[in-house]
């Protein structure tokens, strides 16, 4: 018999006031919260993509959506170099030049969603100031830290309990370096979402170990760990550092000898998964990661900046390569220790995280999975030293777990206390939660983002880039930036005038000359006068040699010196 209507009214108004409707109203404007974060940190403080990285493997993924290969307008002189000395075909492939610097998953990614949301890819975009595919970049790594926060929330109930779980996906929310590599576009919003999902179910497949369950139930898990570590690794080179973390981890959590038998299996299982992609990278360039570990020679003594990766015939030999990584390495990994690791995040929870290490927790998955981080974070700060800051940054991707260790530890000296009174431990967290939180509040303060410009300002790019055809090579100091903005093949400006010669009367005609701020902005006696860069200082400064291909061009903005662009004749006027 139906409820009179006054009785089922009565029931409403209970579920909304203490029933289900109370929760689904709190989760509901929890969730708004969380999305007004994202939209606000993103309208505020993106206005444009600044990282080369992003903009590089941007133009990596429009180019897998239309020709559906790993291909590259980005065209470094040392990877002409390595094409003809390492390949079979000892061809530099101008056209259609392979990408041998880059893992694949990121670009595939970017490939499919600007298919998914039928990305625009415009020639001009006069009175606009972002480009709009930008935003689609933006927005799926959004998607990405918000999936992350999601797992982070069954990882703390899985191995803490609901209050860390909800105190740790606040904290993660409103960290300032969440959303800043979320607008980044540089995919480390996705490799933390692996990385944190490898965690996840490598902590289901020990716990389920741990209580016994049949076998299935904890090779699954590990089997995903496996699948989400190989993807990690495909997204970046540098996350193959959770691998051995994750197989210590299995090897001392399953125990003597079955323990070690799981901890090779699960790295020969690892190797097997990205064997077709080292395969690929053989096949084209003759080397299992390509260019990639060559990129370590950048910014050291050999090789200053990023020349290496600008060189047409860089004179590599072991000594050589030794004696320049050396104080690389050093300074690296100084730096590594006093910034990355120690004010990892906010800084606040970083240093609770390091300090659990003196701590025992009771429950053993726990315990031991904290030492697999430590594994993981010492072989990054190695590969750190080695290949610089870019990888470095990799570090946020233990970010989430490190919340939740963090936080623990707090709530565990907070019980000690043993404050009697409820406000004063509701005063405590809430002080912990403000102070993780301060540096995003400083971010949205006064001074406001900037546009990216120098030396990214698309509508000057798109100018210069159209004044070529689309088989013409160009020549920049920011090709990631005419690769993606421009659309064009542009080689990266060689160290010498000699290796431009060397490439326009050897390789393909180079068509068009686009220098910015980035040579600019080199020391004057030591990058111009006296520095590897000298023999282009009288073309900076329009003085153009009498041999020199292109002679005609103009300055951006106009009448000042900002930007110059040479080429081969007054293509403004056809």
């Amino acid at each position: 018999m139906a409820k009179p209507f006054e009785s089922r009214i009565q029931d409403l108004v209970y579920n909304v006031d203490v029933g289900i409707g109370h929760r689904i109203i709190k989760v509901a404007l929890y969730f708004l919260f969380i999305f007004s974060v994202m939209l606000i940190y993103t309208a505020t403080q993106f206005r444009g993509l600044k990282d080369p990285v992003s903009m590089d493997q941007a133009q990596l993924g429009r180019n897998m959506m239309q020709h559906g290969r790993l291909i590259t307008q980005y065209v470094r002189p040392a990877s002409m170099w390595y094409l003809i000395e390492k390949s079979p075909r000892s061809d530099p492939r101008v056209d259609a030049h392979p990408d041998i610097v880059h893992a694949p998953v990121y670009p595939a990614m970017l490939a499919g969603w600007f298919r998914l949301t039928r990305a625009g890819f415009p020639t001009e975009i006069e009175g606009r100031r972002v480009y709009p595919a930008d935003n689609n970049v933006v927005w799926m790594n959004n998607l990405f830290a918000l999936l992350t926060g999601l797992l982070l929330f069954l990882i703390a109930r899985r191995i803490f309990d609901g209050r860390v779980a909800l105190l740790g996906v606040t904290i993660y929310f409103l960290s300032d370096v969440v959303w800043a590599e979320s607008i980044s576009g540089t995919g480390r919003s996705i490799l933390t979402f692996w990385a944190t999902a490898a965690f996840y179910t490598a902590l289901v497949a020990v716990s389920n170990v741990e209580e016994g369950k049949p076998f299935r139930r904890w090779l699954v898990p590990m089997v995903f760990s496996l699948i989400f570590c190989v993807l990690a690794f495909l997204t970046r080179y540098g996350a193959v550092v959770l691998v051995p973390g994750l197989a210590l981890f299995y090897g001392v959590a399953l125990g003597g000898r079955r323990g070690g038998i799981w901890a090779m299996v699960f790295i020969a299982a690892f190797l097997i998964g990205i064997s077709p992609w080292l395969a690929r990278n053989r096949i084209i360039s003759g080397g299992l990661l390509g260019l990639a570990p060559y990129t370590a020679l950048n910014q050291t003594e050999a090789f200053e900046a990023d020349t290496f990766e600008r060189s047409l015939a860089p004179e590599i030999d072991f000594e050589t390569a030794w004696t320049s990584l050396q104080p690389k390495f050093i300074n690296n990994v100084k730096t590594f220790y006093s910034e990355n690791v120690r004010l990892l995040g906010d800084g606040l929870l970083g240093a609770l995280f390091l300090v659990t290490f003196f701590y025992r927790f009771i429950r053993r998955p726990v315990h031991l999975f904290r030492w697999a981080l430590a594994v993981s974070i010492l072989l990054l700060m190695f590969l750190g030293g080695l290949f610089g800051d870019e990888t470095m940054k990799l570090i946020n991707m233990f970010w989430p777990i490190v919340i939740l260790y963090g936080l623990a530890f707090f709530m565990i000296l907070l019980d000690r206390l043993q404050l009697e009174v409820r406000i004063l431990n509701i005063g405590v967290i809430a002080a912990l939660v403000i102070l993780s939180a301060l540096p995003i509040v400083f971010t949205f303060l006064p001074p406001r983002a900037s546009l990216p410009y120098p030396p990214y300002y698309p509508p000057f790019i798109m100018r210069v880039s159209n004044l070529l055809q689309p088989g013409e090579l160009m020549c920049s100091d920011m090709p990631w930036a005419t690769a993606w903005y421009g659309n064009r093949n542009t080689l990266h400006l060689p160290v010498t005038l000699d290796e431009f010669y060397d490439v326009n009367d050897f390789v393909r005609p180079v068509r068009g000359l686009y220098l910015t701020h980035v040579s600019r902005d080199q020391p004057y006696l030591r990058g111009f006068r006296t520095g590897r860069h000298r023999s282009w200082y009288m073309i900076q400064q329009l003085q153009i040699p009498g041999d020199f291909p292109l002679t005609q061009g103009f300055t951006l903005p106009p009448q000042q010196l900002d930007q110059v662009f040479l080429t081969d004749r007054q293509r403004w006027l056809d």
